[in-house]
């Protein structure tokens, strides 16, 4: 029975679907105004996870995310370089999609960009206008030689009208709804550094749904209210409503997202379409953390994805996926180079292990079945609880340790161990995606034998003959290295 922690009931609970066989997953996805950094990479390879054991179990996925292509720091951005909006956000759209691919993001069906749903946008903004949850407000005059002239009009060329989501309104009708979900209080909110006040607004905690164009190098679109773009919590509920529907299953992002944005949303969707509630399951993810604070753009401590993938000389997808998946996901993960390394042997001792598979050529051995049912058992009892991969992949390191002594003594049939190869294709690699290409087992057995030794001794702290092995090994031509994740043996 699958477990999922929900961000708006603050408990696990058994995950029911609103449709018995499928599945519809909403994650917020990036503003491509950069290369996306590692922290976000993290939310991304969870959710990806998710989303394969989500198939894994038989549901059918509809799992959409959205790219924000329309935002203030893609304009930005694109002024003080000289170029259009639409350059910047189509490089590094390009480069998001080729990032994911790179880190083997398979559950995704839909990425849907903002700016190819500017008619769902605009409908949504005109629904909570006409229900009277939102108003328009004379646009503020910019200023500066790029500002452009604004009408009394709403329909000439020129934008006239801000709309604003009107918060009290919404309160009114849907009473102790906004705020449950981040625990924000909105006595408070006044004093947020995430609440603007603009003039034309007519309270602190409302927030803009269609910003009236203000500068002749803004992007915009035709709408009721003038030329204009949308803001950005709306995208999300226009988007995720037409391919998912009013209410869906799951809704997936950083912590960072709660509030305003994810609020926002709820705030929306359940004031356009009167329905509670807008999401079943609210799932969130925890921050990637340097000493100092969490890594993002703001702060200027992330570093890039790319960066950190062409510095892996070996199985970078996996490597990262793993050191991602170390850490449950609701918990901090620390950006620490040593955590990235210890991933990376990790990666190598399956790929080594699964190369002493295909020289498996003894005898049937009687234990196999049972041990692997208990790693495979194991597996599953993690993932159901509340997605526990840190657990899952620590029963994948416990069969490979109860597995290499047979291997170096050859006492595994080679049949025996197609089984084990499949169990890990069909479900290590189908759920986490850490399993690199097998590669060719450079170590003679005899070394291996002596490590599994060795580590039995380590285990038994018996130090003395342990270290006896080691000076053997070593004597031999090769070093090994002591790893939680067992010991890895290579060649000098």
């Amino acid at each position: 029975m699958l477990k999922i922690y929900n961000t708006l009931n603050k408990t696990k609970e058994e995950f029911i679907p609103l449709d018995q066989k499928s599945v519809g997953m909403f994650v917020c996805g990036p503003t491509v105004y950069d290369y996306i950094h590692i922290g976000n990479a993290r939310t991304f390879v969870f959710f990806d996870v998710v989303g394969r054991y989500l198939e894994f179990k038989g549901f059918e996925l509809n799992y959409v995310q959205n790219i924000t292509d329309i935002d203030d720091k893609i304009i930005t951005r694109a002024h003080n370089e000289g170029k259009k909006p639409e350059e910047i956000s189509l490089k590094y759209k390009t480069a998001f999609i080729d990032d994911m691919g790179g880190l083997k993001i398979a559950s995704v069906n839909n990425y849907a960009l903002a700016s190819e749903h500017i008619p769902e946008i605009i409908t949504q903004v005109k629904t909570l206008v006409e229900k009277g949850y939102a108003y328009t407000a004379p646009a503020i005059k910019a200023t500066g030689p790029d500002a452009v002239e604004v009408g009394d009009n709403p329909s000439t060329s020129l934008g006239a009208s801000d709309v604003y989501f009107e918060l009290a309104r919404y309160n009114k009708d849907f009473p102790n709804q906004y705020g449950v979900l981040s625990g924000q209080n909105l006595e408070e909110l006044k004093e947020s550094t995430r609440v603007e006040m603009e003039a034309n607004k007519l309270s602190p905690r409302d927030f803009v749904l269609w910003k009236a164009q203000n500068y002749s190098y803004e992007p915009t679109n035709e709408s009721p209210w003038g030329l204009g773009r949308p803001g950005w919590h709306i995208e999300d509920t226009a988007i995720s409503e037409k391919y998912l529907g009013q209410q869906y299953d799951i809704h997936g992002g950083g912590q960072d997202l709660m509030f305003p944005h994810h609020e926002a949303e709820i705030a929306q969707q359940q004031a356009s379409s009167g329905k509670i509630p807008f999401v079943k399951y609210w799932m969130h993810s925890g921050f990637l953390i340097t000493k100092a604070d969490k890594m993002s753009k703001s702060l200027n401590n992330f570093r890039t994805l790319r960066d950190t993938t062409n510095s892996l000389p070996r199985h970078p997808a996996e490597t990262l996926r793993l050191y991602f998946l170390s850490a449950h996901y609701r918990s901090p993960l620390a950006y620490d180079d040593t955590l990235i390394n210890q991933s990376s042997v990790a990666v190598d001792r399956i790929a080594d292990f699964l190369a002493r598979l295909t020289k498996a050529s003894g005898e049937e051995n009687p234990l196999l079945d049972e041990t692997l049912k208990s790693c495979a058992d194991k597996f599953t009892t993690s993932m159901d609880d509340d997605f526990n991969a840190p657990s899952a992949i620590a029963s994948v390191f416990e069969l490979i340790r109860a597995l290499n002594p047979l291997l170096a003594k050859n006492t595994l049939s080679a049949g025996q161990a197609e089984s084990v190869k499949t169990f890990f294709q069909t479900t290590v690699e189908r759920v986490l995606g850490i399993v690199p290409e097998p590669k060719e087992q450079s170590i003679p057995p005899e070394i291996l034998e002596l490590a599994e030794q060795r580590e039995q001794h380590r285990l038994d702290q018996d130090w003395s003959k342990a270290d006896s092995l080691r000076a053997r090994i070593e004597s031999s031509g090769f070093t090994i290295a002591d790893t939680p994740f067992g010991p890895l043996i290579s060649t000098k």
